[in-house]
């Protein structure tokens, strides 16, 4: 009986240890639909959720970033989570291009601090004004 007791202690020990989550550690799978969204997403800093909304001109704070696929097609918008930050608003927003897979962002203008993250993450930022729509098509045809 006693050595039941401890085989039974030694695997719900081994099983605690095998199956024990690390932090930082994730096991991620991806479909080919997955790797087939996740190409070069454009966002763009608007003050509404359509896309005939004006460019923000504060790209922090903008009320709302708009998605596009790489053709110029638009995908979602979504209600900007730095919008009333007090502070780290450019944290917030590269989390937020990061996490929707945006290579490329358009805002009327981008603080020093925004720059130095979108650089450092390698996503390419543009400054214009206009028309959501216009701009985007204009920048997808370059």
């Amino acid at each position: 009986m006693s050595n039941k007791i401890k085989s039974f202690c030694l695997l719900i020990i081994f099983s605690a240890v095998l199956f024990q989550v690390q932090p930082g550690f994730s096991l991620v799978i991806h479909s080919d639909k997955d790797n087939a969204e996740s190409s070069n997403k454009i966002a763009v800093a608007a003050v509404g959720e359509s896309i005939n909304s004006e460019i923000s001109m504060n790209a922090g704070r903008a009320p709302y970033y708009l998605i596009f696929d790489e053709n110029g097609d638009f995908r979602k918008a979504i209600k900007n989570p730095a919008q009333s930050s007090r502070g780290g608003a450019s944290t917030v927003v590269i989390d937020l291009l990061l996490q929707e897979s945006c290579k490329t962002v358009i805002a009327g203008n981008f603080g020093e601090k925004m720059q130095i993250q979108l650089k450092a993450n390698e996503i390419k930022y543009y400054e214009r004004e206009g028309i959501v729509k216009n701009v985007v098509q204009s920048l997808v045809n370059e």
